[in-house]
């Protein structure tokens, strides 16, 4: 009986040791394609796995067939590796809520040594693009027996189909596989198979008087309400088929989203105003009207196909973010506080991304109890989004990447749920003292996923969040329910100056309920290192 006694004490010894080493912490002995990330924070490892995954996403390789070559790398071929969210699921391996003997079972296998795959994928279009484009020598797709509509002869003319020979892309989808598990380029050498034609030339044949019947229906009145926005001719409806009569599901979306503008209306916002610190309504909200892609796609295509001369395009409505009966309803009654930054000197490049950033979070309700994620909701930063390359405080240095400046907005977001005595969970300075965040001290970094600023709205109602732009400044201006709390910031207080221009800060907020009693007493340490750490890169962003 005591030897079991001891062996259980050392084992629960031995999960308490390991979970202490493990807290916060990605587990001890866990890789990420075969690169130790053991013991490190999610920044501290996104930062070791960054650098090592641009020279593999970067790094030049060859393709090998016979006496053929071709220098690619990763990026070219339209690999894509997801490195957060790799990170995320080695974090989660030993850390999942409520998943005690999961949790304790990746502690141990991953002490004894676990290297995690990354999470990657392959966007197919821009390898088969690449394909045509480059390796058109052996890689040679079928071509389909189509059908070709002769104006002249008003009659369709069937095109004869041919086999091919491609690249197997199974077998080079494994290749790459085995590229990217060990973050190591090798060349790799092709195989080839061959390819067959899905369409031939009496199966095209059946196909014409179905395609005769399709275009003999022009034209064709397209209607939103009770308003016709336009008409589809013998033209457009050849342009909405595939070679062979079938109609293309992405043509007929694409011509949809070309009426779109002729349809939509944008919702509008209720408007608030504060007067003598209340804030009272005085413009009410409106929804908008949009065309119902999706569902718009099947009813054009069924009419056209069922020689309707009308078709009635589908509406949705699109509500606005703020309601007025949001404002009238979640307790929206009074100003809590405004954060301000000021941008002057910025780049046209970063005021766009500043603009940009801000209208995201125009308009956001922050429930009661709920934890405000900056980054979640800021969603993706890049140029489909607007955003234009900025400078960013990167590992060691200055560099070009899209949405430079948005720092700027999780500054100001933090002044304003600091000054609204609100329990803020998360918040990281900057590398080094940024003259857009003066008084240094107060101001918050952000890069997706980490860091990340993020706090809770520990107030009785929703929170209201509304962003302006007034000359060069940003303002956020977060509006809720007075519930007559006391909020007092000391400093930020600057210290320790060095002439390399390094420093430190703190800054204090105190926050007390109506009643007198401290809610919360945190003080937020700053350690600024010197900005000639930080060279500004002078490559530009591609």
């Amino acid at each position: 009986m005591l030897v079991i006694t001891v062996i259980l004490l050392i084992i629960i010894i031995f999960f308490v040791i390991l979970d202490i080493a493990n807290a916060n912490r990605i587990n001890r002995g866990m890789e990420i394609a075969e690169i130790s990330i053991g013991g490190l924070s999610q920044e501290e490892a996104l930062n070791k796995i960054e650098t090592n995954y641009q020279q593999l996403i970067n790094g030049d390789f060859n393709l090998l067939y016979e006496n053929y070559l071709w220098t690619v790398n990763l990026k070219s071929l339209g690999a894509e590796i997801d490195i957060p969210g790799t990170i995320n699921l080695a974090y989660e391996h030993g850390h999942k809520q409520g998943k005690f003997l999961s949790n304790r079972w990746w502690q141990v296998k991953s002490l004894f040594g676990y290297s995690l795959k990354p999470i990657w994928r392959l966007n197919e279009e821009k390898l088969e693009k690449f394909f045509r484009e480059n390796l058109s020598a052996i890689h040679q797709p079928a071509k389909n027996s189509i059908l070709v509509y002769n104006k002249q002869t008003k009659d369709f003319i069937v095109m004869p189909s041919k086999s091919g020979v491609i690249v197997n892309k199974s077998d080079f989808k494994n290749e790459l596989a085995s590229v990217i598990n060990i973050f190591q380029t090798k060349d790799i050498r092709l195989s080839l198979s061959d390819d067959k034609p899905e369409i031939i030339e009496s199966e095209a044949e059946k196909l014409i008087p179905e395609a005769e019947r399709i275009i003999k229906n022009s034209p064709i009145t397209i209607i939103v309400g009770d308003k016709k926005i336009d008409e589809i001719n013998q033209d457009n409806l050849l342009g909405l088929m595939d070679p062979v009569p079938t109609l293309n599901n992405e043509k007929i979306k694409n011509y949809i989203v070309f009426l779109a503008p002729l349809v939509v209306q944008e919702p509008v916002d209720a408007q608030l105003t504060v007067v003598d610190g209340k804030v009272t309504n005085f413009a009410l909200s409106q929804e908008g009207i949009s065309l119902d892609i999706n569902n718009d796609i099947d009813i054009l295509k069924n009419g056209i196909l069922n020689n309707q001369k009308e078709i009635t395009l589908k509406t949705i409505n699109a509500k606005p973010k703020i309601s007025t009966e949001d404002i009238d309803n979640l307790g929206i009654t009074s100003l809590l506080s405004r954060g301000v930054s000021n941008f002057a000197g910025s780049s046209v490049s970063r005021i766009t991304n500043i603009r940009i950033g801000a209208a995201r979070f125009n308009g956001i309700l922050v429930k009661p109890n709920e934890e405000f994620s900056f980054n979640t909701l800021l969603g993706e930063v890049g140029p489909e989004q607007g955003y234009k390359p900025g400078l960013v405080i990167k590992k060691d240095k200055m560099v070009p990447e899209y949405g430079g400046g948005l720092c700027q907005v999780s500054t100001t977001t933090f002044r304003a749920a600091v000054l609204a005595g609100l329990e803020i969970t998360q918040r990281y300075p900057h590398a080094f003292p940024v003259k857009y965040y003066n008084p240094q001290g107060f101001d918050a970094t952000i890069y997706p996923p980490v860091p990340d600023l993020k706090f809770i709205n520990n107030t009785p109602s929703h929170i209201l969040i509304q962003t302006k732009i007034m000359g060069n400044e940003l303002i956020f201006e977060f509006y809720g329910t007075n519930d007559n709390r006391k909020v007092e910031i000391i400093g930020p207080e600057q210290y320790d100056f060095q002439p390399d221009g390094s420093m430190k800060a703190k800054l204090i907020q105190k926050v007390t309920d109506k009643n007198g009693n401290i809610i919360i007493n945190k003080t937020f340490f700053s350690n600024y290192k010197s900005p000639s750490l930080y060279p500004e890169e002078k490559t530009p962003l591609e």
